[in-house]
């Protein structure tokens, strides 16, 4: 029996990679059997957030660079078992932490599952402040305001012709209205 693997709640960014000793047929069939995963795990994942492959897969990258390239992980952080990782052959079970869907969980691994290590992805520091200083980011830099020019004369003599003839028509209309 392994050591249970406690999961806090509202855990982001957390990643966890076991090596799996078993038969390349019983991987394939734990990687395609959802329900084989709970029972491997001995814990109610999303099964779409749990990765099984072989590292024969990952061709030139390799696991370090998958982990460090495709998901995030700072490379400093493999560092303290980068030997264990680069030597590491088969098959390995990938979970992250959205498997857990914020819920806090345990992991009780069967014997076939071995935690390599736990890593965690990159993220922002917002605290951190920078000083901008592109001018387009300086106070008062955006172009200015388009002003609406003037209508010309004749644009002016043209709306005032149109009224003169509504108003022609109206009282054309109401003379035969009352003569009517």
């Amino acid at each position: 029996m392994t050591t249970p693997i406690s999961v806090p709640a509202h855990e982001t960014g957390v990643i966890r990679v076991f090596s799996l000793s078993m038969t390349d047929a019983e991987a394939k069939a734990l990687r395609d059997d959802p329900d084989a995963k709970n029972a491997v795990l001995g814990c109610n994942v999303n099964k779409d957030f749990v990765e099984i492959f072989p590292i024969a897969d990952l061709d030139d990258i390799g696991l370090l660079g998958y982990l460090t390239l495709g998901n995030g992980v700072p490379a400093q952080e493999l560092v303290p078992d980068r030997s264990k990782l680069e030597k590491l052959s088969g098959w390995v079970l990938i979970v992250f932490s959205q498997a857990f869907g914020g819920q806090p969980a345990t992991l009780a691994p069967q014997p076939a599952l071995t935690l390599i290590g736990t890593y965690g992805e990159a993220r922002t520091d917002w605290r951190a402040t920078q000083t901008v200083t592109a001018e387009a980011a300086k106070p008062f830099t955006a172009p200015p305001e388009t002003v609406k020019k003037k209508p010309s004369d004749a644009a002016m003599s043209g709306r005032i012709a149109t009224l003169a003839l509504i108003v022609m028509f109206a009282l054309t209309g109401l003379v035969i209205w009352i003569a009517g």
